[in-house]
């Protein structure tokens, strides 16, 4: 299938997006340019009705991540565009969206895998592969349960473990991955098909001791047969990256996604 979609893009205004070109307007334009059909804007947020916020969070607020809409313009006629956002979760007592913030965007993508934040969403203590591994499942769980995302960000990408990548995705069986996949097919939560799983996809492309350019196919492919939803993804926190995304299409093909297999949010209106 041809790749028509990018629903994890950040502006300038998520605090670690670091490139002031990085405005709405541009990335449409750009996102025009490469082809692409439908573009999300999935910026940070934390909802300020939620209690535990880290000091980073705390100001990308709703009245911050929603002033998205009045720096928008005009959206050309041939692009979709979704106001979403990447919230956070760190088990059932950390979650950084409610119901009421949700229910204000057209998506809400959550992460259970944000491990570089060190005593946030992971005990500092916490480093063998297994013991990582075991989070992640648990997270992975709670957060399908939840009922309150549309889909999952970067699921299973040990982030702030790049070395042990291939150890900690290689310590979940197949078994267990299908109990997770399973679980989110049937409350119907898209699994994200990222960029940042392929190692020569991301930065300048050199390899990564540790992690396997093909580490997430096996459970990618679980995924598929568990009859999940997908969506794609660059997770883009800079102008120059929109566009990027496309360059999944042979991991797509691999894969062997069809259109069917969107999430129902992101298939383009044709």
């Amino acid at each position: 299938m041809m790749i028509d979609h990018d629903v994890h893009v950040h502006t300038h205004l998520s605090a670690c997006c670091h490139d002031p070109a990085a405005t709405p307007a541009a990335i449409l334009a750009r996102a025009r340019e490469h082809g692409l059909r439908l573009i999300g804007f999935a910026d940070h947020f934390w909802d300020e009705t939620r209690p535990g916020a880290s000091s980073w969070y705390a100001p990308q607020n709703l009245a911050h991540v929603e002033s998205i809409r009045e720096e928008l313009g005009t959206v050309p006629a041939d692009l979709q565009v979704l106001i979403g956002c990447e919230s956070e979760f760190g088990g059932p007592e950390l979650v950084g969206i409610g119901a009421a913030a949700a229910s204000r965007f057209d998506f809400v993508l959550l992460p259970m895998s944000h491990l570089h934040m060190k005593g946030f969403i992971i005990e500092a203590e916490i480093r063998e592969p297994r013991e990582v591994a075991e989070l992640m499942v648990t997270r992975f769980l709670q957060l399908v349960d939840l009922g309150l995302a549309t889909g999952v960000a970067h699921p299973f990408l040990p982030c702030g473990f790049p070395a042990d990548t291939d150890a900690i995705v290689g310590a979940i069986s197949d078994a267990v991955f299908r109990r997770c996949f399973e679980a989110a097919a049937a409350a119907g939560v898209s699994i994200e098909i990222t960029t940042g799983f392929f190692p020569s996809l991301r930065g300048d492309g050199a390899p990564i001791d540790g992690w396997s350019d093909d580490v997430f196919l096996r459970p990618l492919s679980l995924a598929r047969d568990a009859g999940c939803f997908f969506h794609f993804a660059s997770d883009t926190h800079t102008l120059a990256g929109v566009g990027g995304v496309l360059a999944l299409e042979p991991y797509v093909r691999e894969l062997g996604l069809t259109r069917e297999h969107i999430h129902p949010c992101f298939r383009n209106s044709e």
